[in-house]
């Protein structure tokens, strides 16, 4: 588990470092962001393998996704994301996602996991360059 949470602050602080620089006290146009994962499914390489080899006419639902839209053997990662004013506390917004592995994804145990930090670090700095864009008055 500490690989993992390392592995998701080092996506986090690579994605944000460059524009964002990351401080340790609470400070104007600073915010807090708490983040929990709050489900892990890890993946499966070797049923993965498996259903990738299995002929057609055999199994031809462990080729496509599930009932539950993952493929046989796939991993999952649930996380909630709160950014809070690091000067008052006040919750400036709230999320929740799940991604779920890709294909590809699905042949590391926890490679959808890594996708998935990655994933959300590129998302948390687009939302952040959205409200700080400048705004075109009309």
């Amino acid at each position: 588990m500490k690989e993992l949470a390392d592995e998701c602050n080092k996506q986090l602080f690579d994605a944000l470092n460059d524009s964002y620089p990351l401080v340790a006290q609470p400070g104007p146009d600073v915010i807090r962001l708490r983040i929990a994962i709050t489900d892990l499914k890890q993946s499966r390489p070797g049923l993965s393998a498996v259903t990738t080899v299995i002929p057609v006419g055999l199994a031809i639902s462990a080729v496509k996704k599930g009932a539950g839209g993952s493929w046989t053997g796939s991993g999952a990662t649930k996380a909630e994301f709160m950014a809070i004013d690091s000067m008052t506390n006040d919750v400036i917004a709230v999320a929740q996602d799940e991604r779920k592995a890709e294909f590809d994804q699905r042949f590391t145990k926890w490679g959808s996991t890594e996708e998935a930090f990655g994933y959300w670090a590129e998302r948390i700095k687009f939302i952040l360059d959205q409200t700080r864009a400048p705004r075109v008055k009309q």
